[in-house]
């Protein structure tokens, strides 16, 4: 063991052995803590976790709508209807699907307030390209260009399972 490791173990352990000897009150960790300042932090957390959960329920759901769309497209063209792409919406969220000739949307709006999600599948220069996307408000106008199909301004682009799918 090199000498500079041994000293910097040595000087950790003697500063612990020095923090228990005067009685230096440590912190019990955060779910042992009481007060109304801790109770906000735990649920913040929870919050933040539950965003979490939701924005990857989403997604999953999102990455499947586009492949699926894709795929019926080479079938006979796209569908309104998520039971025929054998789907359901999570039970947090409302699904408003949009069918217009060329092109599908789904958005997705979380009961609680926050952000919002979006697929959506079009024929650009007659090939179905799709995206998935996260934002607040109604989502703009997407573009096309050499790269794909691009997310509204001020939405962000979701990572769809199968990246060959995202277009």
């Amino acid at each position: 063991m090199p000498v500079a490791l041994r000293w910097s173990v040595v000087s950790l352990l003697g500063l612990l052995g020095l923090a228990g000897l005067v009685q230096l009150p440590l912190a019990p960790p955060l779910a042992m803590r009481t007060g109304a300042h801790t109770n906000q932090v735990l649920a913040d957390l929870a919050s933040q976790e539950a965003d979490q959960e939701a924005a990857e329920r989403a997604t999953q759901l999102l990455s499947r709508f586009v492949g699926g769309e894709i795929t019926r497209y080479f079938w006979g063209g796209f569908t309104g209807y998520l039971d025929v792409l054998g789907l359901e919406p999570p039970p947090d969220m409302e699904a408003q699907l949009r069918e217009e000739p060329g092109m599908v949307q789904l958005l997705l709006v979380p009961h609680r307030v926050g952000r919002r999600f979006v697929a959506r599948v079009q024929i650009v220069e007659n090939v179905p390209r799709g995206v998935a996307c996260s934002g607040t408000g109604q989502p703009g106008r997407f573009s096309a260009d050499a790269n794909g199909l691009q997310c509204p301004r001020g939405w962000r682009p979701l990572a769809l399972s199968d990246p060959s799918r995202q277009g």
